[in-house]
């Protein structure tokens, strides 16, 4: 199985030793993300580190360890159906686009996120956490 991860399952997994970091670290499942990922990261790094009690030497270490299992693509390719993905996400939550396209472009078997939004669209699955237990 091949899925785009959302950014809030790798922040949710950067927090917390969760089954999201479980999943992420011990199932077989090959993991793929926009490099627009690191934008919503570094974003909310100060919030990330005050909730894990991290410090920034703790953090780097967690995201490399997370990263060593997520393929990042740059925009480059996916942007011919960035487009697209914008008309689709735009009145759900436009920042959302970057995955929705990799997943068009990539034609993975889906997207991982809690993200409502997520799934209100109908040109990608979704698989929650919940959905993706049985993988490990």
């Amino acid at each position: 199985m091949r899925l785009v991860i959302d950014t809030n399952i790798i922040i949710s997994s950067l927090i917390s030793n969760s089954a999201r970091r479980h999943i992420l670290m011990n199932s077989n499942i090959e993991f793929i993300a926009p490099e627009y990922t690191f934008t919503e990261i570094l974003k909310h790094s100060d919030l990330i580190k005050k909730k894990g009690k991290l410090t920034a030497k703790d953090l780097q270490y967690v995201m490399d360890m997370l990263f060593s299992r997520i393929t990042v693509y740059p925009k480059e390719e996916y942007a011919d159906f960035y487009e697209q993905a914008q008309e689709i996400m735009k009145d759900v939550d436009p920042d959302d686009a970057p995955f929705l396209a990799l997943a068009m472009k990539t034609r993975v078997d889906g997207i991982w996120s809690e993200d409502k939004g997520f799934q209100q669209q109908s040109h990608v699955k979704v698989y929650t956490t919940k959905d993706l237990s049985g993988y490990i």
